[in-house]
């Protein structure tokens, strides 16, 4: 047997075995064994990228579904969320709303397996519920089907969250045919070692956003803007994030194309939000989302030389008025952006310039929050995100230990890395040639 099949069978192999030992049995706070497995995870990764001939692609999917499969019974190890998933679904299957009280208000109302125990697992007590409306539905049929456990709650969940990765690995490999791009290019999301650990294995709904988001975008080459309009907006009713994409469209439709594009998406995004039509459900959404642009801080970049100034000139952490500068700078450099952008370019290859926008402003950017970025990022040869998802797991050095602590070292090399290779690729370095060999 070739040389070469042997380096792509041993890579393969390893990226099974990698997956269960990290999905099964790796915490986040074992910072070595971590770090360790999920580099040579990644360099597996690379190996196949590079090997795979052309034909082959397809087995390559095939393996990337299997990869999540096999995380099918695994509880998440680097995320704790779902403990409130749990709480929401065992609530509404009691016919109670999540979004009109704090946690500890239930404790006391003898609903079945709302207790002290789960109580204590929740990472967010002393917030009312931030998710939406097409989230909880998914987190009712988790606790439906399964209202005494976590672990098959668990499993219901992450069988949804298959059954939408099928149809973003199903829709990449449809967008990169329309595109005239090599299928290999997909095997981006597709084989993704962090895109697998943070969607199948820790439960992050990033996965149904990109969906949603992949399905506009298709409709959209097909002229049928209208309906493309509508999956826009229930990408935004699971993340609000997808916004900061809609400015695009100005230089490509025009104004008022764009208006009713825009006007379509906040309809359906009214329609999602029926269930929260409601003073008190709005206020608390707010005040909790406030608290999370005003008081939370992972990872950030420019927002972390803004806390660094704060600390020099006011001597404390100044996060309530940063944290609104970087909002307001987020909005400015968009919508700059968007208005400067060229009318031909495709859409997704604009949108990774203004996903690493928002998450360059971000005070809080944690692993599954590139998952987008990586995405779009496959209908294009700009490589950056691809690196990015190797560096940006790092940050889970943070947990080393069990005692969270904001390693900045990190986020130095992280952030001076990911700036060399923005610049490299926007000064014409070939990073897509070194990764797939085209």
């Amino acid at each position: 047997m070739p040389k070469q099949n042997n380096w792509l069978n041993l890579a393969f192999i390893l990226s099974a075995a990698l997956t269960i030992y990290i999905g099964y049995f790796v915490p986040r706070e074992s910072t070595i064994e971590l770090i360790s497995a999920y580099t040579v995870l990644f360099a597996s990764i690379l190996i196949i990228f590079r090997k795979l001939e052309v034909g082959e692609e397809q087995l390559a999917y095939y393996w990337g579904m299997l990869l999540r499969v096999l995380l099918i019974a695994s509880v998440p190890k680097l995320s704790d969320d779902i403990f409130r998933f749990v709480w929401d679904g065992r609530l509404l299957t009691a016919l109670e709303d999540p979004y009109k009280h704090l946690p500890a208000y239930f404790l006391d109302k003898g609903i079945s397996g709302v207790n002290q125990g789960l109580f204590d697992q929740l990472n967010s007590q002393e917030y009312y519920s931030i998710y939406p409306p097409l989230n909880q539905v998914i987190f009712f049929i988790g606790a439906l089907f399964s209202p005494n456990s976590i672990i098959w709650s668990t499993i219901i969940i992450r069988v949804v969250l298959l059954i939408f990765e099928l149809g973003n690995i199903r829709l990449i490999q449809k967008l990169l045919s329309h595109y005239g791009l090599p299928q290999k290019y997909g095997l981006i999301y597709a084989l993704n070692p962090l895109v697998i650990l943070e969607v199948t294995g820790n439960l992050h709904f990033e996965a149904i956003m990109i969906f949603f988001l992949l399905q506009a975008l298709w409709l959209y080459e097909q002229n049928k803007l209208h309906q493309s309009a509508m999956f826009f907006g229930l990408s935004v009713a699971t993340k609000f994030i997808p916004l900061i994409a809609l400015p695009l469209l100005i230089r490509k439709l025009g104004i008022k194309k764009t208006a009713v594009y825009g006007l379509i998406v906040v309809a359906t995004l009214a329609v999602t939000f029926l269930p929260m039509i409601n003073t008190a459900h709005v206020w608390a959404i707010w005040e909790s989302m406030e608290l999370y642009f005003q008081k939370f801080e992972f990872n950030g970049s420019i927002y972390y030389l803004a806390r660094w100034y704060g600390f020099e000139t006011e001597g404390h952490n100044i996060i309530a008025k940063s944290g609104k500068w970087m909002m307001y700078a987020t909005f400015a450099t968009i919508m700059i952006y968007s208005l400067l952008a060229r009318k031909k370019s495709d859409w997704p290859r604009q949108m990774v310039w203004v996903w690493l926008l928002y998450l360059l402003f971000a005070t809080t950017v944690h692993p599954w929050y590139i998952l987008p970025l990586l995405a779009v990022s496959a209908f294009s040869n700009i490589r950056f995100p691809l690196l990015w998802s190797y560096l940006i797991f790092l940050t889970y050095i943070n947990y080393s230990g069990g005692v969270y602590q904001d390693r900045l070292d990190v986020v130095i090399i992280e952030y001076s890395a990911l700036t060399l290779l923005v610049i490299a690729e926007i000064f014409g370095l070939r990073l897509n040639r070194l990764i797939f060999k085209t």
